[in-house]
């Protein structure tokens, strides 16, 4: 009998439950890795409740993964190495991609194209690795590497000699910002209206948003509600940088007039560059603590279907863990 391994799997009818799947196989030039963690990104709730970006079914979603390596077919990629896995699966031949791969016009992810992190095991191309160095670094923080590759790609953006920074939402990605701008010596805002998420900031050292602002340098939309945007714009300084990571469909409502009067920039930031995984690991092994507590949740993966189909607020970071 052939060997399964257990694994979330998300139907075409959008029913999610944790069920066998075949173990996938191993090709040339690829690796398989045993879970140790995989972080929970509001994008896999998103194509768990509306299948969008999914090309097969079942689906095991999970982009942000960290484990062990159990089998390999690349000499460079030793079994027994601890790895972050790079999801981002660009078809690196466009012309977009000759300017940085995470423009690929043609860009997909780990758990969409392919089965992802939400199991036991996955195969991933051995290049798509980077290995964990430090010994002290431990998983469940090390998946921590790709939103934070994210962050550090967003905060390319920020102007030098910026000092105020509004951080609107601080769920993990906005949580992160904040941690690496404080290491830089900015004074953090923010701007969350969840209050225990609002305290959290505060505890580590970020001043609550009081309205009105109108001298923010630079304001990060990291929440994207209706109206973020416009909010963002109000919010900073004449000459300032508004700079938009969350994704939504709304109109950002903002009129060309009152941006070219107020020479205000905008600027969006999507996914995260090639250097910017091993940058992340290098970071988080540096100070594991300051970044691990934006982990709130640790979870088995019996446990994960219903923060997918029907999710309520955390405190921070839901991270699956594996035994």
């Amino acid at each position: 009998m052939a060997r399964t391994i257990e694994a979330l799997r998300v139907h075409r009818d959008l029913t999610v439950d944790v069920g066998a799947i075949p173990v996938p196989t191993l090709g040339s030039g690829e690796v398989r890795v045993r879970t140790g963690a995989a972080g929970v990104c509001g994008s896999d709730v998103h194509a768990a409740q509306t299948g969008a970006w999914i090309e097969y079914w079942p689906a095991t979603t999970g982009h942000e993964v960290a484990g062990v390596v159990v089998e390999s077919s690349d000499e460079d990629i030793a079994v027994g190495a601890r790895v972050v896995v790079d999801s981002r699966i660009p078809c690196r031949a466009c012309e977009d991609c000759a300017h940085s791969t995470r423009l690929c016009g043609h860009l997909t992810w780990l758990g969409e194209s392919r089965p992802g992190g939400f199991a036991e095991e996955l195969v991933v191309p051995a290049a798509d690795v980077y290995p964990i160095a430090d010994d002290a670094l431990p998983i469940d923080i090390a998946v921590l590497a790709e939103p934070l590759a994210v962050v550090q790609t967003t905060l390319r953006h920020v102007p030098e000699g910026t000092r105020t920074v509004l951080v609107q939402g601080y769920g993990p990605i906005g949580a992160l910002a904040h941690r690496v701008l404080q290491g830089r010596g900015v004074e953090v805002f923010v701007a969350e209206p969840h209050p225990g998420r609002l305290a959290a900031a505060i505890e580590r050292g970020a001043r609550a948003a009081v309205e009105p602002f109108g001298r923010i340098d630079v304001v990060i939309d990291a929440a994207g509600y209706r109206g973020s945007v416009a909010a963002a714009f109000a919010a900073v300084r004449r000459g300032g940088t508004v700079l938009v990571v969350a994704i939504g469909a709304h109109p950002i409502g903002i009129s060309a007039q009152a941006l070219v009067e107020k020479s205000v920039s905008i600027a969006t930031s999507v996914g995260f560059d090639d250097d910017s995984i091993p940058r992340a690991i290098d970071a988080l092994a540096a100070d594991p603590e300051l970044f691990g507590d934006v982990v709130s949740d640790r979870i088995p993966l019996s446990d994960l279907p219903p923060r997918l189909t029907a999710p309520a607020p955390t405190l921070g970071k839901i991270v699956v863990t594996f035994a």
